[in-house]
C-alpha cells in the first residue's frame, strides 16, 4: 500500500504506542505465517490501521505473544494475532500485488514485475478466496486506468475509483456495520489517492507519468492550499463514519491516526515544496544582485 494512514507518534502516550506496535508486529507475523518471509516485505501502516480498526470494533478472540525477529533481535516484542490480523494480512498481500502490477504497467520496472511473479502463487489463491472483492477491485482499477489514459484532470473522479477499492477492503463481513465501514473506506481511499498524487507530483513530472495535478505548479502556495482543502473535505466524512462506530477499545489510537497521523506525509511534502521554492527564489535574487 501507500503508508499514509499512520500514527502521529509525538501525540501518542507511550502505552498507546506500545499497543499500536503489537498490531503492527501482529500483522507482520501473520504475513510471515501465511505467506513466508516474502510476505513480510509488504507490511504497511495502512493495513495495520485495518487490523487495529477491525479488532477494536469486533473484539474477536485473540492471542498476545512475544518473540524476537530480524528487526528486533535483542528484545522480544509483543504482538497480537486474531482472525482480523489474518484478514488484514490477506488484504495486504492482495493490494500489494495489484500495486506491483500497476507500477509495472506505469514504468516497466522489472523488479516490481519479478516481485509480483514471486508472490503470484499466493495471490492467485487469495483472488479465488475473495472472488467478489477482487472483481470489484479489478473493475475500479480498469476505470482508473481508462481515466488515466484519457488524461483526466478531475482528481475527484480518479480518487473515487481508489475510494471504492478501499471501501471494499474495509468491509470485513456483511453485518450492521457494513455500510459505515464502506463509507469510512471510501473517503479514506480518496484521501490516500490525493495524498499520493500530491506527494508524487514532482517525480511524475520528471518521468512523464500520469498525475491529475500534472498541470499545476507544486511550489505554488495557492495550489498547495487547494489540495489541503480537498483533503480536509475527504477526511471529514471518514472521521464522521468512524465516530458512528461503537469503538471504545483503542479509540484514542484510531483518532490519533484519523485526525493527526494521516496528515504527516502531506505536511512533510508541503514543507519540501515550499522550502524548495523559497530556496530557488533566494538563489535567483542573489544572482540578480551580483
Amino acid at each position: 500500500m501507500y503508508g499514509y494512514i499512520q500514527i502521529c507518534k509525538p501525540e501518542l502516550k507511550f502505552r498507546e504506542f506500545d499497543e499500536y506496535r503489537t498490531y503492527y508486529c501482529g500483522l507482520c507475523h501473520s504475513l510471515k505465517d501465511h505467506f513466508g518471509s516474502k510476505g513480510q516485505l509488504f507490511l504497511s501502516y495502512d493495513l495495520t490501521f485495518l487490523a487495529l480498526l477491525l479488532d477494536s470494533l469486533y473484539e474477536p478472540q485473540s492471542v498476545k505473544k512475544e518473540s524476537r525477529c530480524i528487526a528486533h533481535p535483542l528484545k522480544k516484542q509483543n504482538y497480537i494475532k486474531s482472525e482480523v490480523t489474518e484478514y488484514s494480512a490477506d488484504m495486504c498481500l492482495l493490494l500489494a500485488s495489484y500495486k506491483l502490477e500497476d507500477d509495472w504497467k506505469d514504468d516497466g520496472n522489472l523488479l516490481k514485475k519479478t516481485a509480483n511473479i514471486l508472490i503470484s502463487g499466493r495471490t492467485d489463491n487469495l483472488r479465488k478466496k475473495y472472488i467478489n472483492k477482487c472483481r470489484i477491485i479489478e473493475e475500479e482499477l480498469q476505470k482508473l486506468e481508462k481515466l488515466e489514459k484519457e488524461n483526466c484532470r478531475n482528481p475527484e473522479l480518479t480518487a473515487s475509483c481508489f475510494g471504492r477499492i478501499l471501501s471494499e477492503v474495509l468491509v470485513y463481513k456483511e453485518d450492521v456495520w457494513t455500510e459505515t465501514l464502506s463509507e469510512l473506506g471510501f473517503h479514506l481511499g480518496k484521501f490516500i489517492y490525493i495524498s499520493d498524487a500530491f506527494d508524487d507530483l514532482s517525480k511524475d513530472k520528471k518521468k512523464h507519468r500520469y498525475n491529475p495535478f500534472i498541470d499545476q505548479n507544486e511550489h505554488d502556495q495557492d495550489f498547495i492550499d487547494s489540495v489541503e482543502e480537498l483533503l480536509k473535505i475527504m477526511i471529514a466524512p471518514a472521521a464522521s463514519a468512524f465516530e458512528y462506530l461503537p469503538v471504545i477499545k483503542n479509540a484514542d489510537i484510531l483518532r490519533n491516526i484519523l485526525y493527526a497521523g494521516v496528515w504527516t506525509a502531506f505536511r512533510k511534502r508541503k514543507n519540501d515544496y515550499l522550502n524548495k521554492e523559497t530556496t530557488k527564489s533566494k538563489e535567483e535574487t542573489d544572482e540578480r544582485s551580483l
